[in-house]
């Protein structure tokens, strides 16, 4: 359940300096500014109509930088190798990496999330992670009614960006998020997928209040959810899946911003924090402020 807290919390304006979603990068030698911009991969495209800005700064900017190239994550072949590694070996598929009355436990809610249309059963070959992944997204998607999966808001501006010519690129490649989602040990994916399970009315409302804050562009209040112990956030995790990333993006910033303006689309579960993008490219220099 971590992995997955974490990854989608990497998703009225409140009275708070870090109430903003669209930034802007400058000085220590840039010639032109660059942008960051949190998401929340689940939020409907309207939210782009909230965010002041953003039209003027994807079009003064060279390159549009997301996690990953979304072109290449929804790639034929990419979807191909992820159901591959989404299967269960032989003698570790849900029935056996699950105790009965467990399977019985996810098998509940996930038809509650289906409304009947899905069962465990259906799912057994799969590992649990993606288990937890899909009922993880059909949480946040009840908590926005008008997402459209097909309107992704992170492959969307990449799609913008792209149509007037700018270039796309990602700080990760997709074999690197796929084994973040994927490459756990069985064991490991079968216990937080219970864990979520079990906990699914705080889930829901977890769900709910990520998705206010991401709408009320609380930066702030959302960090302080990511962090949630409740939710079983840990220092080790934060460092694996979030801050540690960060550290990475921000080091690559450094050597591109000077040679071309970025429009950053990333995940807003990066932006805040001490090891936050935000307050780590102030660390080596740049002016960072609201946009």
């Amino acid at each position: 359940m971590k992995k997955i807290l974490l990854t989608l919390a990497a998703v009225a304006t409140a009275v708070s300096m870090n109430a903003q979603l669209l930034w802007k990068v400058s000085g220590n030698g840039l010639e032109k500014p660059s942008f960051i911009m949190g998401t929340h991969h689940v939020a409907p495209l309207s939210v782009l109509d909230s965010i002041k800005g953003f039209d003027e700064a994807l079009s003064s900017a060279d390159a549009v930088y997301g996690e990953v190239v979304m072109s290449e994550m929804n790639a034929p072949e990419t979807q191909q190798k992820m159901m591959a590694m989404a299967m269960a070996p032989a003698d570790s598929t849900l029935t056996v990496a699950l105790t009965p009355e467990d399977f019985k436990l996810v098998d509940g809610v996930v038809q509650k999330y289906t409304m009947g249309q899905a069962s465990l059963a259906q799912m057994a070959m799969m590992k649990p992670a993606l288990v937890s992944i899909q009922i993880a997204m059909l949480q946040s998607m009840k908590a926005f009614p008008g997402f459209n999966p097909a309107e992704q808001l992170d492959q969307t501006v990449q799609e913008r960006g792209e149509k007037a010519g700018k270039r796309l690129g990602g700080f990760e490649t997709v074999d690197f998020q796929l084994d973040k989602l994927l490459g756990d040990p069985i064991s490991m994916q079968a216990e937080d997928l219970v864990d979520m399970v079990r906990k699914d009315a705080r889930m829901e409302e977890f769900a709910h209040d990520l998705a206010a804050k991401y709408m009320a562009q609380d930066l702030d209040g959302l960090y302080k959810l990511m962090l949630d112990p409740e939710m079983g956030s840990t220092p080790e995790e934060m460092e694996r899946l979030i801050t540690g990333r960060n550290v990475k993006w921000a080091d690559s910033l450094q050597s591109i911003m000077p040679q071309e303006s970025v429009f950053v689309c990333v995940g807003a579960g990066h932006l805040p924090g001490d090891r936050g993008l935000i307050s780590l490219l102030r660390g080596k220099g740049y002016t960072v402020e609201p946009y």
